[in-house]
């Protein structure tokens, strides 16, 4: 559980620090192709955070937890009309 929060950390940080490098970048050309790299990274580090939260809350929480559909009486099933 630590893990992953250390992981989220650290890809937090490595953004900030992408974004303050890529305001450096000199040249038109340069600065969008930094851009659109920090764009690429930052959606990868947002899925990656999204999936590390997930596993760390099955871990926490236990896959046994999940509510089992119950095929009769499920929710999703159509009543039949009378």
């Amino acid at each position: 559980m630590i893990a992953a929060f250390a992981m989220l950390l650290a890809a937090a940080v490595a953004l900030v620090l992408a974004t303050l490098r890529v305001e450096r970048v000199a040249g038109p050309a340069l600065h969008a192709a930094a851009a659109s790299a920090e764009l690429a990274f930052g959606a990868a580090a947002l899925l990656a955070a999204v999936y590390i939260a997930t596993r760390a809350a099955v871990a926490a929480f236990g896959a046994d937890a999940a509510p089992q559909e119950n095929s009769k009486n499920s929710s999703r099933s159509i009543p039949a009309a009378n």
